[in-house]
């Protein structure tokens, strides 16, 4: 009788448990897919925040879906997640939550605000897609391509890269970006989402000073930013030789880099590029032998030598260091008392050396 009445003990207390948790059905709950934050030229109320809900219509395969965006102006974000939920029948439910879009008014503020209240809430993944949304996180919120079946699914398969696998695209995440602005000697990045009509565009990279948006890069320098930190980056090179202009397209692809220089002698970071690609387009009549592929290959070089090194002086110029060198630095370092204080002071000067070696191993199917 004792073993009967233990069994039916956690029966009679899990409705005292669903009850504690305030657990929702599913048929309670409205999922919030996307989120939006800019910043309005109200004194009282300073941000706008959209929230993008999912609609489900049936088959997602008909392309039926539809959703809503809803609307609110306050002082805070978790004021306006209350004050949104008067505006629905059902509970707002974050954790289907993949895209965070930051206005670019608000990202040439400070940012810090948002990214805390979303570090800070339990309900939303630190796998959240970050981005900067030009003219307005509104805007973008608003968009729906004619390709899409989903309610911000283009948004999410283009910044994720498990869609379209653009070298114009840098993956961001809500847990990396709040690493970034914790760990010294690596600064915090954001891709730029641009709306126009009924498109996205999404080819620039915004380099941030802590809170702010410190620089960006056109998407040649985008470009260039994910051939030296990604492996095997499917993009095409373009090149001139003898005033022809050629495109190779790029298969194999690897950037590795050292730092180098003892006290008291001038520190110099070395790279070493990687190519192995095919020819995909020339402006040439001539025969493709393998001693002009050899020169295609020469003039390869020397172009993305002088690339990457304007890149990284660039970099160094604006006081900015997104790959890591300093975090690379301090890694190879034992003296923790002072290895950044040391870092700071190399950087201003290290020279930047690249060597760059092009592989094109076929030109393609022509004869």
């Amino acid at each position: 009788m004792r073993v009967r009445l233990l069994l039916f003990v956690p029966f009679l207390l899990l409705p005292l448990l669903l009850g504690g948790c305030n657990f929702k059905d599913i048929d309670k709950r409205i999922f919030v897919i996307s989120m939006g934050i800019d910043k309005v030229d109200d004194q009282e109320n300073k941000l706008r925040v959209s929230l993008k809900l999912a609609i489900p219509q049936g088959n997602p395969k008909e392309g039926t879906e539809q959703f809503d965006v809803i609307v609110e102006e306050t002082k805070t974000v978790a004021d306006a997640v209350r004050k949104a939920k008067s505006k629905v029948d059902k509970e707002l439910d974050f954790g289907h939550m993949k895209v965070f879009l930051i206005g670019e008014k608000m990202a040439r503020d400070d940012i810090y605000q948002i990214i805390n209240w979303g570090v800070r809430r339990r309900d939303i993944q630190l796998v959240t897609l970050l981005a900067i949304a030009k003219p307005t996180a509104y805007d973008v919120q608003k968009v729906k391509p004619l390709s899409e079946r989903i309610p911000s699914n283009a948004l999410i398969l283009a910044l994720s890269k498990s869609g379209t696998e653009s070298p114009y695209i840098v993956t961001e995440y809500l847990f990396d970006y709040q690493r970034r602005l914790e760990e010294r000697g690596i600064d915090p990045i954001l891709p730029i989402v641009k709306a126009e009509g009924d498109h996205f565009i999404i080819d620039q990279l915004a380099l941030m000073k802590k809170h702010r948006i410190g620089v960006e890069l056109n998407p040649n320098e985008t470009k260039l930013y994910n051939l030296l930190t990604t492996k095997n980056l499917k993009t095409n090179m373009s090149g001139k030789s003898d005033g022809i202009l050629y495109e190779l397209n790029l298969e194999n692809s690897r950037a590795t880099y050292k730092i180098t220089g003892k006290p008291g002698e001038e520190p110099l970071l070395t790279y070493r590029i990687r190519i192995k690609g095919t020819l995909e387009e020339n402006e040439s009549q001539e025969k493709m032998t393998r001693p002009v592929l050899d020169r295609l290959e020469e003039a390869t070089e020397k172009e993305i030598n002088e690339q990457v090194e304007r890149f990284l002086r660039k970099l160094q110029k604006q006081e900015t260091d997104p790959i890591g060198f300093g975090l690379h630095y301090m890694s190879r370092r034992w003296n923790n008392a002072s290895e950044w204080e040391d870092w700071q002071k190399i950087y201003p000067e290290l020279k930047f050396k690249v060597d760059t070696h092009v592989r094109i191993h076929s030109a393609g199917t022509a004869h």
